[in-house]
């Protein structure tokens, strides 16, 4: 018979856990600042002024989410190291430097093919999040056992609109700087020097997230009580995939794959569309994302609020209608009127909403013994959805950019852009009918 571990009673009591969700906190902010200056548009830029493709932009945005189905063995990894604190706090600092070496390593060599160059960015860019990815599973683990059930929209809520608030602060400094470092290289004609612009910042955010996890360092953490009848093998195989045998729980998956492939069919061709068609520079892209991510930040704490209040299925539903109306404003906008595109990230404003309230279930939907195994089974999925799907718009984008013949109906111009974009509006507006199904528990 099993014996329950007692927890001391220290580590339940008010001040341990304010404690340890202000350090949740303080990683939040950081781990948004460091992100904020090195994002994946920065890599895909990178990538560009390598001379990428579509494909291999595509590749940039999917393999590190191919990969992703392996943090399904991260309940099993903490068990091998034995202490989850010390599991997530060496997974993001390995992420962070293999990170910092990503731009040291792929820039081109007179000796190195650009082949070669890519191959390296996206190999160790695809490690880095695998690494991440392992230490997030951890992380949310380790928030469902921490933060209150009454308390975690609230929570994810504020910690989210820190995250949010200074990642546009980092993409601030991370448009100034490529601002900058693009006006010189125009100056000084060194144009092949582009790309020094977008290393020197992935090394800074490097070194930032590096920062964001050794507040995890200190947190406290707490030791959840062994009960006779928990999957103690959690740490099995068994357990890691019993979220997908779970009927309530396996609602949420469906809706969070259905999500996943409407937004990863339209990246290649959104990313292209900004850069080559409507001339978006860098500079300016990072800008439409953090006004709209700033407002984010100011909703949030709101929108955790709402979901405590009313439930997060509502706030998800109504949230997922206005981001994919969003789509619209890429179908409007045009070279001659390209800042019809700033409606689309106003829109996007509703991804607070989303970002809230998905967490939220994720944690309520799980089983408390098993925390670690359901957020392993809902990141895997999802994120093996998105990057099956943007590998598959990659190609849409390329096929269509060499077979679809462009017409004109109505004013609109109907070309391969506007058949991706009106595809993925449908897409998302159907995955607000997928999360009116879930049901919402308070049980386990």
């Amino acid at each position: 018979m099993a014996h329950a571990r007692k927890t001391p009673e220290s580590k339940r009591s008010p001040g341990f856990r304010r404690d340890a969700m202000r350090r949740f906190y303080l990683n939040g902010a950081c781990w948004g600042l460091g992100n904020g200056i090195i994002s994946s548009s920065l890599i895909v830029y990178l990538a560009g002024a390598h001379g990428a493709k579509g494909f291999a932009i595509s590749l940039i945005l999917a393999a590190p989410r191919l990969v992703g189905v392996l943090r399904l063995a991260t309940p099993m990894l903490i068990a091998s190291v034995g202490n989850r604190r010390s599991f997530c706090v060496r997974s993001f600092l390995a992420s962070s430097g293999v990170l910092l070496l990503l731009p040291i390593l792929s820039a081109p060599q007179p000796n190195m093919s650009l082949s070669v160059s890519l191959a390296i960015l996206v190999s160790m860019w695809t490690i880095y999040h695998l690494l991440e990815f392992l230490g997030i599973v951890a992380l949310w683990s380790w928030i469902g056992d921490v933060v209150p059930r009454s308390l975690r929209g609230r929570f994810i809520g504020r910690r989210a609109g820190l995250l949010n608030g200074f990642q546009v602060f980092g993409m601030l400094l991370g448009a100034g700087g490529t601002w900058w470092w693009k006006a010189r290289c125009k100056f000084l004609d060194q144009n092949d020097m582009m790309w020094l612009g977008y290393a020197v910042c992935a090394i800074v955010g490097a070194v930032i997230m590096g920062l964001a996890a050794l507040q995890l360092a200190k947190a406290p953490d707490i030791a959840r009580p062994l009960r006779q009848g928990d999957e103690t093998s959690q740490h099995t195989l068994k357990a890691a995939f019993a979220p997908f045998f779970d009927r309530n729980f396996r609602r949420f998956l469906v809706y969070g794959g259905w999500f996943s492939l409407a937004n990863g069919i339209t990246q290649t061709a959104a990313f292209f569309y900004q850069m080559r068609v409507l001339d978006i520079s860098y500079a300016q892209r990072l800008t439409l994302d953090g006004t709209s991510q700033g407002i984010q930040s100011l909703v949030m704490p709101t929108a955790g609020r709402l979901t405590d209040r009313w439930g997060s299925v509502p706030v998800l539903v109504v949230s997922q209608v206005l981001v994919a109306m969003g789509l619209l404003f890429f179908i409007i906008a045009s070279p001659a009127h390209k800042w019809w595109i700033a409606g689309a990230y106003l829109l996007w404003v509703a991804y607070a909403g989303i970002n809230t309230a998905m967490p939220k279930l994720m944690l309520n939907l799980s089983s408390r013994s098993n925390y670690a195994s359901y957020a392993a089974a809902w990141f895997a999925w999802i994120e093996l959805v998105y990057a099956l799907s943007t590998l598959a718009g990659g190609l849409l984008y390329d096929w269509g950019s060499k077979n679809f013949a462009s017409k004109t109906w109505a004013g609109l111009h109907i070309d391969y852009f506007f058949a991706i974009f009106l595809l993925g509006f449908i897409l998302r507006l159907t995955a607000a009918a997928w999360a009116a199904r879930i049901r919402e528990s308070t049980r386990r």
